[in-house]
């Protein structure tokens, strides 16, 4: 109950409002995508809750130095593959950053 309410509060005041603005994902949906019908799911849920926080946390320090173009190709990127995954975010963020680094910018 705590951490739904966490969760929600998270979502509420990080939710995108233009870019520069760190998009909020519900990660719990797709942690128990992956959990699924494990026999470890509770093990596999947690773990996966906390590797997303870790990730979020991870790429809210750095956000404001991502420019506005990888912030909205990743976003977009990401939506289009099933979306609220601060991992899939961060892949290709870093992504987007070694080729900006490769191309001189």
């Amino acid at each position: 109950m705590l951490r739904s309410l966490i969760l929600t509060a998270l979502v509420l005041v990080l939710s995108p409002a233009s870019v520069g603005t760190m998009p909020a994902d519900d990660t719990e949906q797709v942690c128990a995508d992956l959990a699924g019908t494990s026999a470890r799911q509770e093990l596999v849920m947690r773990g996966c809750l906390d590797f997303e926080e870790r990730t979020r946390h991870e790429i809210a320090a750095a956000w404001d130095k991502v420019s506005a173009d990888v912030q909205v190709s990743c976003e977009r990127l990401v939506e289009s593959n099933g979306g609220a995954s601060y991992w899939r975010l961060k892949t290709c963020i870093d992504k987007g950053a070694a080729s900006g680094s490769a191309s001189g910018q």
